[in-house]
């Protein structure tokens, strides 16, 4: 027989707290190495002291879903002009933006029984939106007692988180309930969170927000600096990649004497270690920082602000994070710009977004071993593909203001 929801909870509780030193070290060694400040002590016990009033508190973890968190919060002041919004973040990478934003933004803490009661007291929203799948029950069963709406927009259930809650119901399971309202991107995640227990009733279909992004900006400076080291090769860019993605497209290019590769890592810290890789399989490399400009066969984007420029100027685009089994990171950029995509096995972060994208044409899905058979197939049909993915992007846009719209209306109901 399983213990009440509360005893989970506490239980839960415990956990965390026996998991805190862990935690810290983590944070601790991973921001500091990036050269960001962890904020432990804001971590564990909330900055209150900093915190206004306001009606609508919207969280998103990282930068992606900051993103998302951002352009919701906008929408939502075109429809409501006179509401307050708070937004947060968990890591350094989607607070620096927030910060940047025209929105108060804090740090979000851990999920520990002594934070949420002075949190929310000092706090006082009338509605809590999450965005994708950042619930946590100390948070949600907090909010539920003092009867504020819990709103899960841009709702998403990857497999694999799906079976992590599966796994580890009888511990959270009690959270699910208490959803006020589940916003999901597509029928499958739709079918994922009711099975997780929140109540049909409070779900509903309304697509992505993340394909009405603006498009991206171009640094014409940058892109004539690319098109020169380009120099009329085709040119296939690696977007937002990681250290597996590297490995196998830096394989690929190296039997392939008629291309250049341009890779840009998700953290650009890596360009070092990729110019290593890449020297070690005898390939001429630089970045795009460094102040020489050979013509080399790889090229390492390594400045901010430049993702445009990079996309522009490419003939095809790999999907960073597809090959490295992280689930994958945002095609709809590339999608924009009609550019043709190639994506590995792995896309569970963007599953409704990459079957779309794939179903329309827009998209190839491939194993590593692969690669160098589809590259050459994609680069003859790439002008038919590039409209396939922006045709694709453009007619599935508009979910922000579903989405909006939906969140006003639990926020005036309440």
């Amino acid at each position: 027989m399983l213990a009440s929801p509360n005893m989970r909870r506490h239980l839960y509780s415990l956990l965390l707290i026996l998991l805190m030193p862990f935690l810290i070290g983590r944070v601790i060694r991973k921001y500091c190495h990036e050269g960001r400040e962890p904020m432990v002590f804001a971590r564990l016990f909330g900055a209150t002291q900093t915190m206004q009033s306001a009606e609508v508190w919207i969280h998103g973890c990282s930068i992606g879903e900051s993103k998302v968190a951002l352009r919701l919060a906008r929408e939502l002041k075109i429809q409501d002009p006179t509401l307050e919004i708070v937004c947060t973040a968990t890591t350094p990478a989607g607070l620096d933006l927030l910060q940047q934003s025209e929105f108060k933004s804090l740090v979000f803490p851990w999920d520990l029984p002594w934070v949420w009661g002075r949190w929310l007291e000092v706090l006082s929203p009338k509605a809590l939106v999450v965005i994708e799948t950042e619930l946590w029950p100390n948070l949600v069963n907090e909010c539920h007692r003092r009867g504020i709406p819990i709103i899960l927009a841009n709702g998403r259930l990857s497999e694999k988180s799906f079976r992590g809650y599966q796994r580890f119901g009888w511990l959270v399971g009690p959270m699910w309930s208490q959803v006020t309202q589940a916003l999901m991107q597509s029928p499958q995640d739709a079918n994922k969170i009711h099975a997780m227990g929140v109540p049909a009733h409070a779900i509903s279909e309304v697509g992505s927000i993340k394909l009405d992004q603006e498009p991206l900006t171009v640094s014409q400076e940058r892109l004539s600096d690319l098109i020169a080291w380009k120099c009329e090769r085709p040119l296939v860019c690696l977007m937002s990649s990681h250290a597996e993605d590297d490995e196998v497209l830096l394989s690929w290019i190296a039997d392939t004497p008629e291309m250049a590769l341009l890779i840009v890592p998700r953290h650009p810290i890596r360009a070092s270690v990729i110019k290593e890789t890449a020297r070690a399989r005898g390939l001429s490399e630089r970045s795009v920082s460094d102040t020489e400009t050979p013509l080399t066969k790889v090229l390492i984007g390594d400045t901010f602000g430049d993702m445009g420029a990079y996309l522009t100027v490419s003939d095809i685009v790999v999907i960073g994070g597809s090959f490295s089994g992280k689930g994958g990171q945002n095609p709809i950029e590339p999608a924009g710009l009609s550019k043709p995509l190639i994506a590995g096995p792995s896309m569970f972060n963007f599953q409704f977004i990459a079957d779309g994208l794939e179903t329309a044409g827009g998209m190839k899905r491939v194993l590593p071993e692969d690669l160098a058979i589809a590259i050459p197939e994609v680069l003859e049909r790439g002008s038919q593909m590039g409209k396939s993915a922006c045709d694709w992007v453009d007619e599935n846009q508009g979910s922000t203001t579903l989405q909006a719209a939906a969140v006003l209306a639990v926020f005036r109901k309440s």
